[in-house]
């Protein structure tokens, strides 16, 4: 999902994320091949129910406290109007594309073309950059109302950041996941990751190195930890409908992140009924990142922690 400004090669972008009472932010650089290294970075609370110009305060506090050496950022969107589908079109010809995912947009949204945000990403093979004239095109459609990105990015904007990029949070931590454990995705190998916030989750397929099948869900009423058979039925439609309509490479294991309730009675039921090896991943605990020595925790705001997990996979935008 973009909200594209100026070209944003070689620029040093910070990645921001606003959403359940939350603002974490987070700049991370590549050492070596693998390496990841976590520079600046941090999170800080507000009331669910606070005004824009209280969002605002928090995020400038934020940066100050985190000591940010940049204003450029790259944001995660969360509406709950956001549109996230799998679409697949035998035969249409590249230059058809934009049309007919402006008419699932459309229906979907229920809204005008002009009041529609709209983006996608095209599932093709890394050593094939060029889609042909006759593919079979498929990959993610992310539509959303235009009023809900010009909200977020006149909040960024007033607290004196400069937004150049907007995606949302499936294809953020799919982004994280590959760049930490790629060569656990592969032709013969698919791995569903699933990352809970506090009211939501992303569900995603990883496939083929790094075609993407989402699935995005949200809780209503309560946190997932009183809400998990809901969240299985969700999981177990997902990998249904994948190994139905979208591809045949069997899904070898589930990974919970993000915001995974610490009862193992949760895990547990997850595990026995979707019948797959069922891990909990920290990315800031994975072997290939690294915390640099000038990040300060405390016991009260350690950045260990899962209100982290998506603007981590944001900041990428600078590696």
């Amino acid at each position: 999902m973009a909200a594209r400004e100026p070209s944003t090669r070689n620029e040093n972008i910070a990645g921001i994320n606003i959403s359940d009472g939350v603002v974490s932010v987070a700049r991370l650089i590549r050492r070596g091949r693998k390496k990841i290294v976590l520079t600046h970075g941090g999170w800080i609370d507000y009331a669910p129910d606070a005004t824009d110009e209280e969002i605002i305060q928090a995020i400038k506090r934020i940066w100050k406290i985190t000591k940010m050496p940049t204003r450029t950022v790259c944001s995660g969107l969360h509406s709950r109007a956001l549109c996230l589908k799998y679409f697949k079109y035998p035969d249409l010809a590249p230059r058809e594309l934009n049309s007919a995912l402006s008419l699932e947009a459309e229906e979907s949204l229920q809204l005008p073309p002009e009041e529609i945000a709209l983006d996608w990403h095209l599932n093709r093979p890394k050593d094939d950059p060029y889609t042909h004239l006759g593919e079979q095109l498929h990959g993610i459609l992310v539509a959303v109302p235009k009023k809900a990105v010009n909200r977020q990015l006149n909040l960024l904007k007033r607290a004196g950041l400069f937004p150049v990029l907007t995606d949302v949070g499936c294809t953020s931590i799919c982004n994280l996941y590959l760049a930490l454990r790629g060569e656990r995705v592969n032709p013969n190998n698919a791995v569903c990751v699933v990352n809970l916030s506090r009211f939501s989750a992303d569900i995603s397929i990883l496939y083929n190195e790094h075609y993407i099948y989402p699935r995005t869900i949200i809780s209503r009423s309560a946190e997932w930890a009183s809400k998990v058979q809901y969240l299985i039925e969700n999981i177990s439609d997902a990998l249904l409908y994948y190994h139905v309509k979208v591809d045949k490479t069997p899904v070898t294991q589930l990974v919970l992140t993000g915001f995974v309730p610490d009862d193992p009675v949760f895990v547990g039921q997850i595990h026995d009924t979707i019948g797959l090896p069922t891990e909990v991943w920290s990315p800031l605990r994975d072997e290939n990142f690294v915390i640099s020595h000038g990040i300060k925790s405390s016991r009260k705001k350690d950045v260990v922690s899962p209100l982290m997990t998506t603007c981590l996979g944001l900041g990428l935008r600078n590696t």
